[in-house]
C-alpha cells in the first residue's frame, strides 16, 4: 500500500528491516524522518528523496518530543535481541513507551510497532494464532519484546492512540546478518550440520513481505489496536530453509545431531549463555525446532487482504548479490 505523501517517522532506520523500510517509504514518495543513532552509519538510506535522517535515541525522549511532531504516521522498529535483561528492557520497552508517549503527545494518526512471534515463547505447536497467550520464557529478547506490546497498548488507551502490532518470524534477505550471512556460511559447510533430519518447522520471511505488510498496517482501518503475524503460512521445514542456500552453496549433504542428543546438550549450553547474561531457554527452542508449528497469517488474510508474495525460492535467489559483496558467494 502506497504512503505516498505522507509524512512518516521510523525509529530503527540504520538497521536491517528499518532500513528496507525507508527505502520502500522514499520509493512510494513519502516524506521521512529516519531516526538514527548515529548518523554516520546511515549510507544504505542516505541521498534518498524525501528521507531526513535524524539525531536521536528512543531511550532519550527529549530527541523524540523533537522530531516526531508534525508527523502523521510512525514506524516503531528499534530494538536489540542482545544482551542481559536491564540492557533490552532499557531499549525494547522503555524505549516503546517512549516512543508511544511521544506520538500520543504528538497527536499522531497511527504507530506501528515491530515485535515478533517469540513473545507466545518457545513452546508452541500446531498452528499458532495472534489470540494465543503470551508466554515468552526467560531469554530477554522473548520477554522484552512482550512488555513492550503491553507498555504500547497501555498508553494507547489512555491517550486514545491509534496503533497496530507486527509480529514478524524469521527475517531473511539482503543486510541480514543472522537469518542471511550466517546461516548461508552453516549451509555452505559440506556437510551441514544441523539437528535430526531438519523436518521440524521453521519461518523464514522475506524483508519486502514485512515491510508490505507495516505499509499497510500504517492507513488499514481494519488494523487499529490489532496484532497481525507475518510469517510463511504454511511454514517449510528446517531442511528446505537450509537447503535453498545449499544449493547456491553448490551442495545437499547433510549431516544430522540425533535430536536426543541435542537435547542433552541444551542444559549445558544454556548454562553457558547464562554466565554471559543471554538465557535462552535451549531446551524448549529445540523442543520447537523439531516440532511442528506454524504462525498462522489467517487473519491478515482475512482483515487485511495480504499474504506473502515471495516465495521461498525466490527470496533466497534474491540474496545472491548480497551474499557475493560479503565474500561469501563466487
Amino acid at each position: 500500500m502506497s504512503l505516498a505523501g505522507k509524512s512518516v517517522f521510523v525509529t530503527g532506520a540504520t538497521g536491517f528491516l528499518g532500513g528496507a523500510l525507508v527505502r520502500r517509504l522514499a520509493a512510494d514518495g513519502a516524506q521521512v524522518k529516519a531516526l538514527a543513532r548515529n548518523p554516520d552509519r546511515a549510507d544504505y538510506i542516505r541521498g534518498l528523496d524525501g528521507v531526513e535522517i535524524v539525531k536521536g535515541d528512543v531511550t532519550e525522549p527529549d530527541s523524540l518530543a523533537r522530531h516526531i511532531p508534525g508527523v502523521e504516521i510512525v514506524f516503531h522498529v528499534a530494538a536489540i535481541a542482545f544482551g542481559n535483561m536491564e540492557k533490552q528492557r532499557a531499549v525494547n520497552v522503555e524505549g516503546t513507551r517512549n516512543v508511544a508517549m511521544a506520538a500520543s503527545q504528538a497527536g499522531v494518526g497511527r504507530l506501528v510497532h515491530v515485535s515478533t512471534v517469540s513473545v507466545y515463547g518457545y513452546h508452541n505447536q500446531g498452528l499458532v494464532t495472534e489470540d494465543r497467550p503470551q508466554v515468552p520464557g526467560t531469554p530477554p529478547y522473548n520477554r522484552t519484546k512482550s512488555l513492550a506490546e503491553a507498555a504500547l497498548k497501555q498508553i494507547a488507551d489512555a491517550h486514545d492512540l491509534a496503533y497496530s502490532i507486527i509480529r514478524p518470524s524469521m527475517i531473511y534477505g539482503p543486510r541480514s546478518t543472522f537469518w542471511t550471512k550466517q546461516f548461508f556460511g552453516l549451509a555452505k559447510r559440506k556437510p551441514t550440520i544441523f539437528i535430526g533430519k531438519g523436518q521440524g518447522n521453521c519461518y523464514p520471511i522475506y524483508v519486502d513481505d514485512v515491510v508490505d505488510l507495516m505499509t499497510v498496517l500504517a492507513t488499514h482501518p481494519a488494523a487499529v489496536s490489532e496484532a497481525f503475524n507475518c510469517s510463511p503460512d504454511p511454514a517449510p521445514t528446517w531442511r528446505a530453509f537450509m537447503g535453498a542456500y545449499q544449493r547456491l552453496a553448490g551442495h545437499s549433504s547433510w549431516l544430522g545431531i540425533p535430536e536426543s542428543v541435542a537435547i542433552i546438550a541444551a542444559p549445558v549450553i544454556e548454562f553457558f549463555l547464562k554466565l554471559r547474561g543471554e538465557p535462552q531457554d535451549l531446551p524448549a527452542l529445540i523442543d520447537q525446532m523439531i516440532g511442528e508449528t506454524t504462525y498462522s497469517t489467517e487473519k491478515a488474510r482475512t482483515l487485511l487482504n495480504w499474504q506473502p508474495q515471495v516465495s521461498l525460492e525466490e527470496g533466497v535467489n534474491r540474496c545472491v548479490p548480497y551474499l557475493r559483496e560479503e565474500g561469501l558467494l563466487k
